[in-house]
């Protein structure tokens, strides 16, 4: 009310709105980050699968960090099909991690470390214990292993953040992918625009209905 607003800044008017008006405290937080820090503080970017790769090596496992709505499988599932690695041509094979699949998933690692070939572990966090012998061999084979190696790994994160369900070791080899599902009907639409290429939306028969 008043000349109130010209003469607090940014940061009074935060803390006015706390003691007054909390319920519109979070938005009013976004609107603070990002006009001070910049926008892709507040605003996920589409995650690109394709840039992820180009950092991965045969010695660099990726650790895909599990949310409830998100589901890594179909971006390595159709990223290996474009590479010419896919479950087809055996030269992709995704493994479920649980009781007794310790075995099958170490002697594929073993295998693809030696002949080429992409292997995804998932749910690492139900094997905990047997996670710092995957970490071991990892470190063995990835020495001599052919180029075309690649292990993805997923876990859930701790229920609690003082709680550790892999090895902080393992963590700091690999890349590490943490995409949340959207928050927003912003962000969503933002990620579903990012599913069609450019050629696509160049091929569309109503360009100015499109881009009205």
């Amino acid at each position: 009310p008043g000349e109130i607003k010209d003469k607090l800044n940014a940061l009074d008017r935060l803390m006015l709105l706390r003691a007054m008006r909390p319920d519109r405290l979070i938005n009013s937080l976004a609107s603070f980050v990002g006009d001070t820090m910049g926008k892709d503080y507040i605003s996920q970017k589409p995650f690109n699968m394709v840039s992820t790769y180009e950092e991965t090596s045969k010695r660099t496992p990726v650790f895909f960090v599990l949310f409830a709505g998100v589901d890594p499988t179909p971006w390595v599932e159709s990223l290996g099909k474009e590479k010419g690695i896919s479950a087809e041509n055996k030269r992709f094979i995704n493994i479920s991690m649980g009781q007794g699949q310790e075995a099958p998933a170490e002697a594929i690692v073993k295998r693809f470390a030696k002949e080429g070939g992409w292997v995804m572990l998932q749910n690492c966090h139900l094997m905990s214990s047997w996670v710092p012998r995957l970490e071991r061999l990892l470190e063995v084979v990835s020495g001599d292993a052919h180029e075309d190696f690649r292990c993805f790994i997923s876990a859930e994160p701790p229920p609690m953040a003082s709680m550790r369900n892999m090895p902080e070791s393992l963590m700091q080899s690999c890349i590490k992918v943490a995409n949340e599902a959207p928050s927003d009907v912003q962000s969503n639409l933002i990620r579903a625009w990012d599913n069609f290429s450019p050629e696509t939306l160049e091929a569309c028969s109503k360009p100015n209905e499109m881009k009205a």
